[in-house]
């Protein structure tokens, strides 16, 4: 066969010249240019490697294919390349995956050059998309690696490793109208047999630009050891590190070079090439990139669902519109000690140096709560405001104090409603068992450092006496005052001390007062059309559901309340957005935030036992019946209309606000079911009957959230409804998401 070195035309032996371009053809591979009789090469589409690739047509049914030729001088002359490469074509050919290019036959030429007959593929390559636009979004990355990595993945199943994962080896169809459907994967199975392609894939990279295996080959495979699954996923991490910045991680002038960086150096950070990226993405990516397979990130189907999630954390649960064109700021944290745990909502980040700095780099506008923790200190916490600014955080952490009954020094600032007067036995009591001899207080009396004068004890007596009195007389007045004794005053009754103060002594002979009941609204059974068919693909096709009678909060769960719980149970980890064990002062009365399944189902236990009742989160189902009105169905639970004045939405950070204060209630009268926060689900993720989706895989279960957040906006394609139906893995503590309890 002849070709033109012009426009890559096949020719058969007699034709001399290209009729297209004038020019002298070429001898390439023996024969006239039709394989076995039936398959016609028409045109080079490229060479690598290992072998040319051509494009043909079936003589008799017209189909289009792609067909690899394997040339034997650039695979090393293998005296069983024929037979190595029939095994390896049958164990692509068994792989059945939309995002595989199918193997549909193998033949041999003259003997000793084989060829495989493949799906054709219309379209260009991941290399020629990463060409064209330099990088790509977090969110445009994820949905390109999830496609690629359930290809890789159904490869894996059957025991296939690829070993050269590369962009060239990624097409991408220009005829499939989304991405999942849209990649296609070549070369699979074909590594074994290319013993000679290092050094030509290299020199190819070299004179044309191109990447070869060299660029993202496991350090596993340098030192000639035989690759497991682990080694694509090194190589899916290096393609999803080149997505991301636009470049590939460890770059050399020779193969030595390349090999040494794979094998020893760390990859480069995102914020060392000008990129901005999320610390949590940042993370997700180099655990894939880590040396030691056995520290590499499992599988591919881990791989996507920690990018995924790092993804989902980033921004916050749900992406916006306009959230990539927000600035990104830089944080330099300094902590004292040196060597505290460092979290940005919740996310650990990482850990402060020897000298107590961390920089944060990548994180997104908006408020996020900082928080530092270190074994035998209280957990520092603050809100931090990033518009694009760097911003310079100083954490002082103060020592844990166990004795939670210490009695305060003078500068302790005591919250309203606790006194210092301590019952004098008590008081000896709490001296005898602290490490440290008690302070005084009023009523104690003073060791002097000197002996007392005799001839001047009286008039300390005296003194002493009079005080004494004074103070009871005060005392007295005001308790009258209080208990409505004086014309004008009323009776103060139920009054609750601040959360967390220490009710004193003198004071334990008061009833205790009873704790936060909770409200409940009851909702009768019904039928109702849940979903509807305009909304997200989750949301669809409308049906109808049928749920039982129910009571539910009439709000979300409080700080308060949750706090209660914490007191009761000791539960831990508390919400990140809490100080020194308590919520911030003015801020009992918003959601609790940073709650995952664990601490939901714990506080659910605690509340079924304290009021004698079986609590639980609420269905997916019940969730939006409430929110719909019912039989009602509603979009919203104030009407089918949106009301800006009826939930806290659209709001420039993701902070809450005072339950029930921005809200219109359903018919029965539950407030905050659109906004505020999220709410969870007792429904693991699923989709509706009909739908004709897949539920994505994922390593722990996932649950269906409902309702949105201060940051959900109320227009657009992502617009908040009662029929939005977002999941999470059971793990997230995040602080957009919170929770409200049913009961019969």
């Amino acid at each position: 066969m002849r070709e033109c070195q012009t426009c890559k035309t096949c020719f058969a032996d007699t034709v001399a010249t290209c009729p297209n371009e004038g020019m002298p053809t070429v001898h390439t591979i023996p024969g006239d240019g039709v394989l076995e009789g039936k398959y016609h090469l028409e045109y080079r589409l490229g060479q690598g490697g290992m072998g040319v690739v051509y494009k043909a047509r079936h003589a008799y049914l017209k189909t289009l294919h792609a067909i690899k030729i394997i040339l034997p001088d650039l695979v090393g002359n293998d005296p069983q390349l024929v037979t190595r490469f029939r095994q390896e074509a049958l164990a692509a050919a068994a792989i059945r995956h939309q995002n595989v290019v199918s193997v549909s036959d193998y033949g041999v030429i003259n003997g000793n050059v084989p060829f495989l007959v493949m799906e054709y593929v219309e379209g260009e390559s991941l290399h020629d998309l990463l060409a064209r636009e330099g990088k790509l979004s977090p969110e445009n990355a994820l949905e390109l690696i999830s496609a690629i990595c359930a290809g890789v993945g159904a490869a894996h199943h059957q025991g296939i490793v690829h070993r050269d994962l590369k962009p060239l080896n990624i097409m991408i169809c220009s005829d499939k109208p989304n991405m999942s459907q849209a990649v296609k994967i070549l070369d699979f199975g074909l590594a074994k047999i290319k013993s000679g392609e290092l050094l030509g894939s290299f020199i190819q990279a070299q004179t044309t630009g191109l990447m070869g295996s060299p660029y993202y080959m496991a350090p596993e495979q340098w030192a000639d050891e035989d690759p497991d699954s682990r080694a694509d996923i090194y190589s899916l991490g290096v393609m999803l590190f080149q997505m991301l910045a636009g470049d590939v991680p460890f770059k050399g002038s020779s193969i030595p070079a390349i090999m040494k960086k794979h094998i020893s150096d760390p990859p480069p950070t995102f914020a060392s090439l000008g990129v901005a990226m999320p610390p949590e993405i940042e993370r997700a990516v180099f655990h894939t990139l880590e040396k030691a397979p056995s520290a590499r990130t499992a599988s591919v189907e881990m791989m996507v669902d920690e990018f995924r999630r790092a993804v989902e954390v980033s921004s916050n649960i749900h992406a916006t519109a306009g959230a990539g064109a927000l600035p990104v700021s830089t944080i330099r944290v300094h902590t004292r000690p040196a060597g505290s745990k460092i979290f940005v909502d919740n996310v650990p980040v990482g850990e402060s140096r020897v000298d107590g700095s961390l920089l944060l780099e990548g994180i997104q506008s908006g408020n996020h709560i900082l928080r530092v923790s270190h074994n035998g200190f209280d957990d520092w916490v603050d809100n931090v405001v990033c518009d694009g600014n760097p911003v310079d955080i100083v954490a002082e952490l103060r020592h844990s104090q166990p004795d939670i009954n210490a009695i305060p020094r003078p500068d302790t600032h005591i919250p309203l409603g606790e006194t210092l007067l301590v019952d004098p036995a008590s008081s000896a009591q709490i001296s005898a068992a602290a490490s440290t001899p008690a302070i005084p207080t009023p009523l104690q009396a003073v060791p002097p450092a000197l002996p007392a004068k005799k001839k001047r004890t009286g008039l300390f007596v005296g003194i002493g006496a009079l005080l004494v009195l004074f103070v009871l007389g005060i005392a007295g007045v005001a308790a009258a005052y209080f208990l409505g004794f004086f014309p004008g005053s009323k009776p103060i009754a139920n009054v609750r001390p601040t959360p967390g103060t220490n009710a004193s002594p003198a004071a334990s002979s008061t009833p205790e007062l009873p704790a936060i009941k909770a409200n409940l609204v009851s909702i009768p059974a019904g039928t109702f059309r849940m979903g509807r068919n305009d909304g997200q693909p989750a949301e669809r096709p409308e049906h109808e559901v049928t749920v039982d009678a129910f009571r539910m909060d009439r709000t979300e769960v409080t700080n308060a309340e949750y706090y209660e719980f914490v007191q009761a149970t000791g539960h831990k980890p508390l919400p990140a957005d809490w100080v020194n064990g308590k919520p911030l002062e003015g801020k009992e009365n918003y959601p609790v935030r940073f709650v995952n399944m664990d601490d939901v189902l714990a506080f659910a236990g605690w509340r079924s036992k304290r009021d004698n009742v079986q609590y639980r989160l609420p269905t997916d189902a019940e969730w939006e019946y409430a929110a719909r009105n019912g039989s009602d169905s509603d979009l919203y639970p104030w009407g089918d209309e949106f009301r800006q004045e009826c939930a806290w939405v659209d709001q420039s950070n993701t902070e809450p606000t005072e339950v029930g204060k921005h809200t219109c209630p359903d018919k029965w009268g539950v407030v905050d079911l659109i906004g505020n926060v999220y709410e969870w689900t007792s429904s693991k993720a699923y989709l509706y009957p009909g739908s004709g989706g897949t539920v994505k895989e994922s390593k722990e279960p996932r649950y269906m959230i409902r309702g949105g957040s201060a940051f959900s906006k109320s227009s657009g394609d992502a617009a908040i409804t009662s029929t939005s139906r977002p999941d999470v893995p059971a793990s997230t503590r995040d602080k957009e998401l919170g929770f409200r309890l049913v009961t019969k």
